[in-house]
């Protein structure tokens, strides 16, 4: 069963595979997927690599696709990496689930593939004890013969004895990078991890830089006392340069780094001896393609324009684009297959124009290229002619319809100006009719207590009144107060309505 699910991706192998067949044309015969170790004793919390590699058996093969088990109770995977991979494509690229303890992967190569060759590297983490066991659930290695045969014939995954970790075993400690054969020593422990190591010059491992100055760095861990680490030319190299005491940095430049790829080789050691290698890859290219020529390919047709036709060469990381300019125009970019089968100019007036070219190739390196084009093709730009309109044009129904709104809009609003403006003259009156009237009670209610004092005393033609008379005379005048005390509420309701 395979596992690249997607049509653009089998398109790809299947194009990886023709490829390859131009190269090599060879019989059938099977091919296996193995682990390598495929046995090992570990304890809880140590962690180890296996090696995921394809052993054509006599075929001659370039893309393969697989999926693989692992016991997820026992194992977690900490990493995979490319690293010393034979494979340059990946179509379905590398990934893993520690809780469905799954891992997947399909690459290719453009060249066939006709001996024992490493696919991945997969760091695992032992998290239980027992007999972890990693398998192939299903893959497939496909022939370089153009048609994309399958000829897996077996894989062979592993089994691991995952043991406690508060019962070390002794382990041999393994000879020093560039001394085998030294004395040896019973210890206690795991040796170190392989390094992780970063760089902010050289930031992506797989990409193509135009520099040689640079610095990598690395975590150095509590127990270790020694490390050795160089520069290298093979994915599989052991360091035999030891630093002592070790340190966390190591600079590169000119002296030591040139055009190609290279590794960065380090190792770490602690009590118990050498850990796991790092070969981190180091991709330069610091010189341009080379100069090539741009061929104009006239056109059989007196109005056809020209085909530009241009090729460049890096021997290093290769042409990544091409960008191109023709006259005044904006530049545009075309990719390498593109530019070899040609790219057709269009829409230019008569005359005699220049066209460049920049290549560009994977570091970031160009190269210019210049020629003189001729066209003939007597194409002319249209001339855009403005639409004059008349005034009558504006008298549409839509317009008329619009224009109509707006008068009624501003009557409208004219119109509620005007009553707005009206109601506060209206409003100040009022206000000012009420100011009267309470001034006015005020001066009749106190004219009347006085009358209605002075007639009494008329009436009786006495000095002093009787307790009755006083009675009359204080219940006419509470009579007053109350008429008064309800008209100035009143006026003050008047009042508050009109504030």
């Amino acid at each position: 069963m395979l596992f690249i699910r997607s049509f653009p991706c089998r398109v790809l192998i299947i194009l990886v595979t023709t490829v390859g067949a131009l190269f090599l044309t060879a019989t059938v015969h099977a091919a296996d997927l193995r682990l390598t170790p495929s046995t090992g004793s570990y304890s809880t919390g140590q962690t180890f690599t296996v090696t995921i590699q394809v052993v054509p058996g006599g075929d001659s093969i370039n893309a393969v696709e697989a999926q693989l088990s692992f016991d997820s109770n026992l194992l977690s995977v900490v990493s995979v990496a490319k690293t010393g991979s034979v494979f340059t494509l990946w179509p379905v690229e590398p990934t893993f689930s520690n809780g469905a303890g799954t891992i997947t992967f399909g690459g290719g190569h453009t060249a066939p593939i006709t001996s024992n060759s490493t696919l991945l590297q997969v760091t695992f983490r032992a998290t239980g004890e027992g007999d972890a066991s990693v398998s192939f659930d299903s893959g497939s290695v496909l022939a370089a013969d153009g048609r994309g045969t399958d000829v897996l014939n077996n894989t062979s995954g592993g089994t691991f004895t995952i043991g406690g970790a508060t019962t070390p075993t002794p382990q041999d400690t393994p000879s020093e990078p560039g001394n085998e054969g030294g004395n040896e020593a019973i210890t206690f422990g795991d040796p170190p991890r392989a390094p992780e190591v970063g760089s902010t010059e050289f930031l992506d491992p797989d990409l193509w830089y135009n520099r040689t100055e640079g610095l990598f760095t690395w975590e150095l861990p509590f127990d270790v006392d020694e490390i050795a680490v160089e520069i290298a030319t093979s994915s599989e190299n052991e360091p035999s340069e030891i630093i002592d005491p070790p340190v966390e940095e190591f600079a590169v430049s000119s002296e030591n780094l040139s055009d190609g790829i290279q590794y960065l080789s380090i190792q770490f050691k602690n009590q118990v001896g050498w850990g796991a290698i790092t070969n981190r890859p180091i991709k330069i290219d610091t010189t341009p393609p080379k100069d090539f020529l741009i061929d104009v390919q006239t056109s059989n047709s007196a109005t056809g324009f020209p085909l530009l036709v241009f090729e460049a060469e890096d021997a290093t990381s290769g042409i990544a684009e091409y960008e191109v300019f023709v006259a005044d125009k904006e530049p545009f970019t075309i990719t390498p297959d593109e530019a070899r089968l040609g790219y057709l100019l269009k829409e230019l007036e008569d005359g005699t124009y220049t066209v460049s070219v920049i290549a560009t190739d994977m570091a970031g390196n160009e190269t210019e290229s210049s020629v003189p084009v001729l066209i003939t093709a007597g194409w002319s730009k249209e001339v855009e002619v403005e639409e004059k309109r008349s005034f009558r044009a504006f008298f549409t129904g839509v317009n008329l319809l619009i224009f109509f709104l707006l008068v009624i809009i501003v009557l409208l609003l004219t119109y509620l100006f005007y009553e707005r403006k009206r109601w506060r003259i209206e409003e100040e009156r009022l206000r000012k009719e009420v100011r009267e009237i309470q001034d006015q009670m005020e001066k009749i209610f106190s004219a009347l207590r006085d009358e209605i004092h002075d007639q009494i005393v008329t009436i009786t033609k006495r000095p002093r009144l009787s307790k009755k008379e006083r009675e009359a005379v204080e219940g006419l005048n509470q009579a007053l107060e109350v008429s008064e005390t309800l008209i100035e509420k009143e006026i003050s309701d008047v009042k508050k309505i009109l504030k």
